[in-house]
C-alpha cells in the first residue's frame, strides 16, 4: 500500500478513535461521578443517622414528644435532609417536613433483623429521595428512623456536574476539531506550495525550488517531483545540445553540398555554351545537370524537414491567420500543369502559410509526376471539418504500399521516381506539416482509378 493511502487511512482512524474515546470517557465519567456521588451521600446519611440517633434516643427513652417536635422544627431549615420517626406499628410520630406526606414506612422486606446489619438505601424517582431506614430498640420497644436526602438536591448537583463534564467534552471536541483543521490546513498549505512549484516547472522553469515538507505524504510526492524535474532538466539540456549539433550539422552539410553543386552547375552551363562540344559530351552534361538538380532538391527537402521538426518542438508555434483559398491558389500557380480548384467559400485558418503552401504543392507535384492523370483537382469543403482534398484519376497506388507511403525515402516505383527527379521525401514532408498543425491526413487509392489525399482540419 502506498504511503499516501496509509496517511489518509491513519488520519481517519485516528479521528474516529479519538472521538470514540472522548465519548466513552465522557459516559464513563458521568456514570462514575453519579455512582461516586451517591456513595458519598450514603456515607453522609450514615453519619447524619448516627447524629440524629444520638439526639432522639434519650428523648424517646423519656417519651418527650414535645422536645422531639422542637428538634424536628429546628431541622426543617435543612433543605437537603429530612427525617421521620415511626413507632412500633410503623405509624409516623415525628416528621421534619413542614407538610408530612404521611408516606408509609417501607414494608418489612426492608426492615427487620436483616437490616440491623445491612442498612437499606434506595434512589426513588417517584418519591424523589435517597433514603436510609434504621431500627432503634428502646426498652424492648421498636422505633424506626427514616432519614431522606432530597432527590431534587441530588439531581441538581448531578446535573450541574454533568453539565461541567459535557462542557469539558465539548471543549475537547472543539480542540479535536481545531486539530483536524490544523492538520488539513498544513496539508493544504503544503499542497498549494507544491502546486505552485509544479506550475512553474510546467511552464519550463526547471530551476524552481521545491520545498520538502515534513509531512510524510507530501514529502514523498515532493521528492518524486524533484527527481523527475532533475531528470527532465538533464534530458532537456541533452536534447537541446543534440538539437544544436543536428542543426549545425545540417546547416554545415547543406552549405558544404550546395557550394560544389553551384560550382558544378556554373561549369556545366559554361561548357554547354561552347559550340565545340559534341553530342556525347552534351549528353554527359545533361546527366550531370539533372543529378545536380536532384541533389539540390534533396538538400532542400532535408532542410525543410529539419525546420518542421524544429517547429514541432517549439512551445510557441509561428502561426498566423491566413486565407486558405489564397494559399491553395499559390500552390496551384507554381505547377507545370493545369489544376481544377473547387472551392465553396473563403476560409481563414490559423497556421504557417508557407508550410501549408509547401504541403499542397507536394501533393500536387506527386499527382502530376506519378499518377499519369489528365485531370487533377483540389476540393475545399467546410462542413463539420475543413477538408482539403487533392484528387487524381490516374494509375493509383497498390494497397500494400499505402501504409508506408509517408515514410522518408519510401518510393512506390523506385525506377520511375528517380527518372522524374523525386527525392522520396515529398509525402513525409506533407505528413510532418499536417502533424505540426494537429491536422489529420487520409489517403484512398484504387489501381487504375486514381488516388485521393485528404487533409482534415
Amino acid at each position: 500500500m502506498k504511503k499516501r493511502d496509509l496517511f489518509w487511512i491513519n488520519r481517519i482512524l485516528l479521528i474516529f478513535f479519538v472521538g470514540l474515546t472522548f465519548v466513552l470517557l465522557s459516559i464513563y465519567n458521568i456514570v462514575q461521578f453519579n455512582n461516586t456521588y451517591i456513595q458519598e451521600e450514603k456515607k453522609e446519611l450514615e453519619i447524619f443517622t448516627k447524629q440524629i440517633e444520638w439526639v432522639i434516643v434519650p428523648l424517646l427513652k423519656q417519651n418527650d414528644i414535645q422536645s422531639l417536635k422542637r428538634f424536628a422544627d429546628d431541622f426543617r431549615n435543612n433543605a437537603e435532609f429530612s427525617f421521620r420517626i415511626f413507632d412500633e406499628d410503623k405509624k409516623e410520630i415525628i416528621s421534619s417536613n413542614e407538610v408530612s406526606c404521611k408516606k408509609p414506612l417501607k414494608n418489612d422486606t426492608r426492615i427487620g433483623k436483616k437490616y440491623n446489619i445491612w442498612n437499606s438505601y434506595e434512589v426513588s424517582f417517584e418519591n424523589k429521595s435517597l433514603e436510609k431506614v434504621s431500627e432503634i430498640n428502646i426498652n424492648n420497644k421498636k422505633y424506626y428512623l427514616e432519614l431522606s436526602l432530597s432527590q431534587e438536591f441530588v439531581i441538581s448537583t448531578i446535573i450541574k456536574a454533568q453539565k461541567n463534564i459535557i462542557f469539558f467534552f465539548c471543549i475537547c471536541l472543539l480542540l479535536l476539531f481545531l486539530g483536524i483543521i490544523h492538520i488539513f490546513y498544513s496539508i493544504r498549505q503544503g499542497f498549494n506550495s507544491l502546486e505552485d512549484s509544479v506550475i512553474q516547472i510546467a511552464r519550463g522553469d526547471f530551476d524552481t525550488k521545491i520545498e520538502l515538507p515534513k509531512n510524510g505524504l507530501l514529502n514523498e510526492l515532493s521528492l518524486a517531483i524533484m527527481r523527475m524535474t532533475n531528470r527532465l532538466k538533464t534530458q532537456i539540456v541533452r536534447l537541446t545540445q543534440l538539437e544544436e549539433y543536428r542543426k549545425e550539422f545540417v546547416s554545415n552539410m547543406s552549405h558544404e553540398i550546395k557550394t560544389p553543386i553551384t560550382a558544378i552547375n556554373s561549369a556545366v552551363e559554361l561548357i554547354e555554351g561552347n559550340s565545340e562540344t559534341n553530342d556525347l559530351q552534351k549528353e554527359c552534361f545533361d546527366i550531370i545537370k539533372t543529378q545536380t538538380y536532384s541533389i539540390n532538391r534533396l538538400v532542400g527537402d532535408i532542410l525543410t524537414l529539419s525546420e518542421i521538426d524544429l517547429e514541432k518542438t517549439s512551445e510557441h508555434k509561428n502561426f498566423k491567420v491566413f486565407n486558405l483559398n489564397s494559399a491553395i491558389n499559390q500552390a496551384i500557380s507554381i505547377q507545370p500543369k493545369d489544376v481544377v480548384f473547387n472551392k465553396s467559400e473563403n476560409i481563414d485558418i490559423l497556421g504557417n502559410e508557407e508550410l501549408v503552401i509547401t504541403m499542397i504543392s507536394n501533393l500536387l507535384s506527386n499527382a502530376i509526376k506519378y499518377s499519369g492523370s489528365n485531370k487533377i483537382e483540389v476540393n475545399l469543403t467546410n462542413d463539420k471539418n475543413i477538408i482539403i482534398e487533392v484528387k487524381d484519376y490516374g494509375v493509383g497506388i497498390p494497397a500494400e504500399h499505402l501504409p508506408r507511403i509517408f515514410e522518408r525515402f519510401y518510393r512506390v516505383d523506385k525506377t520511375r521516381s528517380r527518372q522524374s527527379g523525386g527525392t522520396g521525401l515529398g509525402l513525409a514532408i506533407v505528413k510532418h506539416i499536417a502533424e505540426l498543425h494537429n491536422w489529420k491526413i487520409e489517403v484512398e487509392s484504387e489501381v487504375e482509378k486514381g488516388t485521393s489525399f485528404r487533409i482534415i482540419i
